[in-house]
């Protein structure tokens, strides 16, 4: 029966196929050399380069390997991944926080989402989001490419529009494929390794266990979208009034493609952070999202940012918070672990940190450590369980809605959609949008 939606299981498996990145050749280094050798080709006389043939012939007597040969595919994603996170660490975030009044929000955010659906804003917002791409007109995406991402947003919203409007029997499916178009975009304009929709494998990039309602990612598990849009987060940001963090989640990528993770769907639910008090009374179990405050330490010397986690009670576990911030100083203070971290080392924590509807953050406790996945990535797994219960389990879904399963079991599921509703375009604006919006209440 479907009581196993709120199971909570995870595991572990080192497995991989063709490897991803690949540290033992310096691919810059070969672009370097390269460059030296066309600088030589160029000085050559006429007769000599008639003498040689052409450049390529030139490189290959210099004992210069072909740069295109997929047996270098893992070290030029290694250098495209490095390159793109060292031009994000060092320029200013240009996206812009956009509070959004409680009452005007769901109209506001659908406007939002609607004002990406132009050719000229998406050649715009590919320049800045990905950092290496030429500033100049040439530079990013063309016409046509722009007009193929133009065409998912407005799928992804009429989308989310029909599953808004339809009933829970068959919501799942429509928030799944809503989400899907969405992601489409989130990789091209994000992903230092993709630059064109037709690039894009045809798969979900991810394995659902029908048995036991599990999913699998990762690893060996076929590469496909979901694979992309957790590549399209080399970089994760942590951004509100005053603070601004670009965690530096290289190391992440290279575990996510090297180990095979196998996870219940009751485990991702308690990642949600509107999920935190539902989860809590549906299962008597505390969800993974502690709340996280980071605020500006008194230091004299240097900017310090101190992360006060947990609400007084309840804490992550030890070991995470050891994990996630492994070589600063960490203490308790209230009930509450406070972890001391100066600005300029900041990006280098390893923290799961996610952002709820009004702007607050929440410290994850973290079960896929090293591999920290963006909000995202975790609502592309949940969507894609509950499409594969809805589709193929049709009897036992309708049970669950009708509370014929258990009243927690529905409750948890009931408010999960919920919640989705209100912040889908919140994660979608957040993720590939030049704003970080969130809902701003307005008090007398």
């Amino acid at each position: 029966m479907l009581d196993e939606i709120a199971k909570d299981e995870v595991a572990a498996t080192g497995a991989s196929n063709q490897a991803m990145f690949d540290t033992a050749i310096d691919y810059e280094a070969l672009i370097r050399t390269r460059e030296l050798i066309k600088t030589e080709w160029d000085n050559l006389s006429k007769q000599e380069k008639t003498r040689l043939g052409d450049l390529s012939s030139f490189e290959t007597e210099k004992g210069l390997p072909n740069l295109k040969s997929p047996d270098l595919q893992p070290a030029r994603n290694l250098y495209l991944v490095t390159k793109e996170v060292e031009a994000r660490l060092n320029s200013t975030d240009d996206l812009r926080l956009l509070p959004i009044d409680a009452i005007d929000f769901d109209d506001s955010v659908l406007e939002l989402a609607e004002s990406l659906e132009n050719v000229a804003d998406i050649r715009e917002l590919y320049k800045l989001r990905k950092k290496t791409v030429s500033r100049d007109k040439k530079g990013g995406i063309n016409l046509e490419e722009a007009g193929r991402l133009k065409n998912c947003f407005s799928q992804g919203r009429e989308l989310y529009i029909a599953g808004k409007n339809g009933s829970l029997m068959v919501k799942p499916l429509n928030f799944f494929y809503a989400l899907t178009a969405y992601a489409y975009g989130i990789i091209v304009l994000n992903n230092p390794l993709r630059f064109r929709k037709d690039n894009l494998p045809g798969s979900h990039g991810l394995a659902y266990s029908p048995t036991d309602i599990q999913a699998q990612f990762g690893g060996d598990t076929p590469r496909g979208t979901f694979s992309d849009l957790a590549t399209a987060f080399p970089t994760q940001l942590v951004k509100t009034r005053g603070l601004e963090i670009n965690l530096d989640c290289r190391d992440s990528l290279k575990k996510f493609y090297e180990i095979r993770h196998s996870v219940s769907l009751g485990t991702l639910l308690s990642l949600v952070p509107e999920m935190a008090d539902y989860y809590k009374l549906t299962t008597r179990k505390h969800s993974r999202c502690y709340p996280l405050e980071i605020i500006n330490a008194n230091d004299a010397r240097t900017l310090k940012w101190e992360f006060h986690i947990g609400d007084g009670e309840s804490k992550p576990r030890p070991e995470i918070v050891e994990n996630s911030f492994s070589g600063f100083a960490t203490a308790e203070r209230h009930g509450k672990i406070v972890v001391t971290i100066p600005a300029t080392e900041a990006h280098q924590i390893k923290a799961c940190i996610y952002s709820d509807i009004y702007g607050n953050f929440w410290f994850i406790d973290n079960p896929f450590f090293p591999v920290i996945l963006p909000e995202v990535c975790i609502h592309f797994l949940i969507t894609n369980m509950f499409s594969n219960i809805m589709r193929y389990r049709p009897d036992e879904w309708g049970s669950v809605l009708t509370n014929e399963v258990s009243s927690g079991v529905s409750l948890l599921t009931r408010h999960y959609f919920s919640s989705l509703q209100r912040k889908f375009f919140i994660i979608v604006l957040r993720s590939m949008s030049r704003c970080v919006p969130y809902v701003s209440i307005q008090r007398s």
